[in-house]
């Protein structure tokens, strides 16, 4: 639940769902850190410790960075977390805050996810479709793989921003039905 949610007193079962599921999926996805360190420690003790670094593991460590960032991405539109320019965000009215908001992820947010999501799809196919792998000999082979975890992160990212519309559009109306109210008693 972000913090407009809390501060408004708001409960939306379909924005709890789908944030419940982005939340479950980048939770999971999370636990690729620990592989990653891993993955990082064993690169660093075969290459100064043995003076024989693998190109795969290297290959591996910005391909399990790349699924964690990604997917987190989603996880910050539902927590709320992501950038903003705050300086200005936390001096506007409640009321022109969700407004912002309501217009940022309908004429920027969304339109840029479903451009990417639309292309990546074919990316990913043709990179299947030719076997693409890595430019190294030695390195990681079905490129594809790698390449998929972009409209999959995509996807999430639609289901966040989805869930996030829909939330701060049930705020603004809410705001919305108090404010004559509050004028009308002052």
């Amino acid at each position: 639940m972000s913090d407009s949610t809390a501060k408004n007193n708001v409960r939306i079962p379909i924005v709890e769902f789908l944030n419940k599921i982005i939340v479950n999926v980048v939770e999971t996805v999370a636990w690729l850190n620990v592989v990653l360190i891993l993955v990082v420690l064993l690169q660093v003790i075969m290459r100064y410790g043995f003076n024989r670094g693998q190109v795969p593991l290297e290959e591996l460590m910005w391909h399990l960075y790349a699924v964690v960032f990604m997917f987190g991405m989603a996880y910050a539109i539902t927590n709320n977390s992501h950038i903003r320019v705050d300086i200005i965000h936390m001096r506007l009215p409640e009321r022109t805050k969700h407004i912002f908001e309501i217009l940022g992820i309908l004429f920027l947010l969304l339109p840029t996810i479903l451009v990417v999501l639309y292309h990546s799809v074919d990316w990913v196919a043709e990179a299947y479709r030719v076997g693409e792998s890595s430019e190294n000999p030695t390195g990681l082979p079905f490129r594809w793989a790698i390449k998929a975890v972009l409209p999959s992160s995509m996807t999430l990212m639609l289901i966040a921003s989805t869930s996030r519309l829909i939330e701060e559009f049930i705020i603004l109306l809410r705001i919305i039905k108090k404010e004559p109210a509050d004028h009308n008693s002052g």
